[in-house]
């Protein structure tokens, strides 16, 4: 049987609304632009991703069953049959609001305590959500097409993100919408997401991954990719209207400190941070996720008081103003090296747990390879070298004006595949299953 047409024209895009994370708060904003241009007569619903509702299941429960995938697919059904019909959504439900709210406490806080206790989870199982999980249902149900953004949560540490964006994507689809997840890399380690993710996304209107390895990781856990598409992270489309000068001996270092720290290279980066000002670098620390660096750049200032910090509380678009003020920026969060191209600045990328900043690097045709800290013991060696190289005036000239003109190329690639994709999936309509 299939669903009937829904009666209104409208779009659901679910992406971060309000977060801490400068980079996502720039990838929903761009979708929204994207989607605005795209469809100029229809209204886009903007959703908070990972709904509350869902905080009462969790992966373990998945991992314990026989077949994940039969339990998983019949718990999306019963979510499914939760809504409520679409026309019972008041036209108030949704954001228009795209917030940096950096009080947020960063991951990694009592990470394990907060899982422990599960409060939210709690809370879900006692009804506190069901009335704003059926508004969500009910949302679905009247879109043309629904659009799962998980910017990039999908990476092997921490799986139950990914679970949740697979389950709300699953849910959409049990309601008969075309649906859509993109803007991802596919770096999942987890067994049984591994098992999930290739049966649900097999019948999605569209998979957006940003690099050609996730394509591979996905083939390898089982993943068929005729609905596949290839598209940088949107982010790279992001506009600023005007350039600001540039401060000539000054750079920015972004460290993605729970990674380093995580991976037991934590204190390289100290002693990069060291070397680096020993080279008379003026150095200003920044981050597009601010609070989870600030206990180890408050050490750095501490350490060398000349080290300034850069950018907290600024909203995306400012903090594409600042980066653009430096002479290049080495970064291993990958938010930051992204707005900082846009601003035509050359960037230094070190890699994090994941292969997403080489799978970034790859897909705008850098020749230069991404530092990897987990593969090469002297990469802070590797680092200094390469600073060096774009200290003079000519070289780091160059290196601007070939980021600049790769990022035009690839925001002219993103739109030319994205846009026709989305207009064909959004004319679509999906049987029940």
């Amino acid at each position: 049987m299939t669903e009937p047409k829904p009666n209104r024209d409208e779009i659901v895009l679910i992406t971060r609304l309000r977060t801490l994370n400068k980079g996502n708060q720039a990838l929903s904003a761009a979708w929204l632009a994207m989607l605005n241009r795209a469809f100029p007569a229809t209204r886009i619903r903007l959703i908070e991703r990972r709904p509350r509702h869902l905080c009462q299941y969790t992966l373990r429960q998945f991992a314990a069953e026989r077949d994940p995938f039969a339990a998983f697919d019949a718990l999306a059904t019963k979510l499914a049959k939760l809504a409520p019909g679409p026309d019972t959504l008041a036209d108030s439900f949704g954001s228009a609001k795209i917030t940096l709210d950096e009080t947020i406490p960063a991951p990694g806080r009592f990470t394990e305590v907060r899982k422990f206790i599960n409060l939210r989870g709690l809370a879900a199982r006692a009804g506190l959500y069901a009335d704003e999980y059926r508004n969500r249902l009910a949302a679905c149900q009247r879109a043309r097409l629904v659009i799962v953004n998980p910017a990039g949560e999908f990476f092997p540490r921490e799986p139950l993100a990914a679970f949740y964006h697979v389950l709300d994507a699953h849910v959409a689809q049990k309601l008969g919408r075309p649906t859509a997840i993109v803007n991802h890399t596919m770096d999942i380690t987890d067994p049984t997401m591994r098992i999930l993710i290739p049966r649900v996304y097999e019948t999605l209107a569209l998979v957006g991954f940003r690099d050609e390895k996730s394509i591979g990781a996905f083939k390898e856990m089982g993943g068929k990719t005729a609905n596949v598409l290839v598209t940088p992270d949107l982010a790279l489309t992001t506009e600023v209207a005007t350039k600001p000068t540039r401060r000539n001996g000054t750079i920015a270092i972004a460290v993605n400190v729970p990674e380093a720290e995580a991976n037991g290279y934590l204190d390289q980066w100290r002693t990069a941070i060291g070397v680096l000002r020993g080279k008379d670098f003026k150095i200003e620390l920044v981050s597009n996720e601010m609070p989870a660096e600030i206990p180890f750049y408050e050490e750095m200032t501490r350490r060398y008081p000349e080290i300034k910090v850069a950018g907290g509380g600024f909203d995306h678009d400012r903090y594409c103003q600042l980066l653009g003020q430096y002479d290049f920026v080495i970064t291993s969060r990958m938010h930051t090296g992204i707005l900082a191209m846009i601003m035509g600045t050359p960037v230094i990328p070190v890699e994090g747990a994941s292969f997403k900043m080489t799978g970034l690097f790859h897909e705008l045709g850098f020749a230069s390879p991404v530092i990897r800290p987990t593969a090469n013991r002297d990469w802070v060696d590797k680092l200094a070298e390469r600073a060096a190289a774009l200290r003079g005036d000519g070289d780091r000239d160059a290196a601007s004006r070939d980021t600049s003109t790769k990022i035009g190329t690839v925001r002219e690639r993103v739109t030319s595949l994205l846009v026709p994709r989305l207009r064909a999936v959004a004319d679509a309509t999906v049987g029940a299953p």
